[in-house]
């Protein structure tokens, strides 16, 4: 068993990787998690559940958080695998510059195709809003990255002085009656129509049956205005991450 860990902007799960099945196990929000000692806390958490030793797996793109993990790890005698843009996996990768291609987007489009085969869709729906493509090919070919249901409403809050911060949630229609309703349509609705959109454009690149799956903290809100074919993937990324540790073990024999 392996300790699988997705550190995002806004939220951080734990998972364990057993015989190629994810168990979420912890749910945190990431800048709770920026002393070993938490961390420690959520991983002692997770070795309840079989991941008792050996490696931990991650994807990060916080660098102070992933700080906090090797911390934990060093003191726990542990060995780290951090899946990164430019991370060999199953896929090869045609993103111009690998480096700065987030690890999170590349070890969920290992999950896709994992789970869904190619070519595929990913839209992952946290802080950011990303939609990436893989060909029949199994080659990652990048994608497009938006504001995040969230993020969005907390900017326009920040930047005016007459709109509230409001939090995404369920909307009753496309017309909202109120300010809060206007804010709370179009962030949802408006993600639903930008991913619907991006989603139809890059079927025109690898192929009109391309499945869509979305993850990430605003996947199960979405999906419910999402008007094409998609399936919800909740641990998708921490399977691409355990698929990708995987991966490599196999190099190493």
């Amino acid at each position: 068993m392996l300790l699988v860990v997705d550190i995002g902007n806004t939220t951080t799960r734990v998972g364990v990787w057993d015989g190629g099945e994810v168990g979420v196990v912890s749910v945190s929000p990431t800048h709770e998690l920026a002393a070993s000692a938490r961390v420690g806390e959520v991983a002692r958490q997770a070795s309840g559940q079989g991941a008792a030793g050996g490696e931990v797996a991650l994807c990060c793109v916080v660098p102070s958080a992933e700080s906090a993990w090797r911390e934990w790890a060093e003191e726990e005698g542990r060995e780290v695998f951090v899946v990164r843009g430019d991370t060999e996996t199953p896929l090869r990768n045609r993103y111009r510059d690998p480096a700065r291609l987030g690890g999170d987007r590349l070890a969920a489009a290992v999950g896709a195709v994992r789970r869904f085969g190619a070519p595929v869709l990913v839209a992952s729906l946290g802080t950011a809003t990303m939609v990436d493509a893989v060909s029949a090919e199994r080659e990652f070919l990048g994608g497009a990255i938006g504001v995040g249901v969230q993020t969005g409403l907390d900017a326009l809050a920040k930047s005016t002085e007459a709109l509230p911060r409001v939090a995404a949630n369920e909307v009753a229609g496309a017309i909202g009656a109120d300010t809060e309703e206007c804010l709370g349509v179009a962030a949802v609705h408006g993600t639903a129509g930008l991913v619907a959109g991006l989603a139809e454009r890059m079927r025109e690149v690898v192929g009109a049956n391309a499945p869509l799956a979305i993850t990430g903290g605003h996947a199960e809100l979405i999906s419910g205005y999402l008007r094409v074919a998609h399936e919800v993937a909740p641990t998708l990324l921490l399977e691409g991450v355990g698929a990708v540790w995987e991966h490599h073990r196999g190099e190493r024999g």
